[in-house]
């Protein structure tokens, strides 16, 4: 099961203040685009596999998507994996604050990863005195969609999001905070009688 909660921004005042949108928010579709392309492109139908297991894999002569594992690919190893990788992806225009894992193999059992339980640098201290392990776990680090392909002697590809379209076109500034002193309304004009 995938669970999508959308949210809204707006500009408020507050305490006299006025706080504007920031110019992430033009950002936001296509950074969901870039979560929606990667569950539907690369992890759909893929394989999940501990590295301990890639010897075994790749013997076997299938053309699949493989996504690496530093362990087992239990449920709350995904979730966690998942919840850096995606916050990874989306670069700072929003976070994901958690992750909630359900898979046919648990019989639906649900596993939840969030910010309270480690956030993005729980996947690094997790795996931190395990230094053979580094590639794997900086696999999910990687901010732009990353695969295995087994046909291919599990070939590492590395796509950017300029080739798939899913590029941010304007690096986001931050806003500016304008107090109600200094804010000064629109001149009147012969229009704003109409209702």
């Amino acid at each position: 099961m995938i669970e999508l909660n959308e949210t809204f921004s707006t500009t408020m005042i507050l305490e006299d203040v006025v706080i504007p949108n920031t110019s992430k928010n033009k950002l936001y579709n296509k950074a969901m685009e870039r979560v929606q392309y990667y569950i539907q492109e690369v992890l759909d139908n893929s394989i999940f596999v501990g590295c301990h297991n890639l010897k075994l894999l790749s013997e076997i002569p299938f053309k699949a998507q493989v996504h690496v594992f530093p362990d087992d690919p239990w449920d709350h190893l995904i979730a966690m994996c998942l919840y850096t990788k995606i916050n990874s992806m989306t670069e700072e225009v929003f976070y994901v604050d958690s992750i909630t894992i359900n898979s046919h193999q648990a019989r639906s059992v649900s596993h939840n990863f969030s910010e309270a339980d480690g956030g993005n640098e729980n996947l690094h201290e997790l795996f931190d005195e395990e230094p053979d392990l580094e590639a794997y776990v900086n696999y999910w680090y990687k901010s732009t969609p990353q695969l295995f392909l087994l046909h291919e002697g599990l070939k590492l590809v590395d796509h950017t999001w300029d080739e798939i379209d899913l590029q941010y076109d304007d690096k986001p500034q931050e806003a500016d905070v304008i107090s109600l002193k200094d804010f000064k309304k629109p001149p009147k004009s012969d229009n704003d009688d109409i209702a």
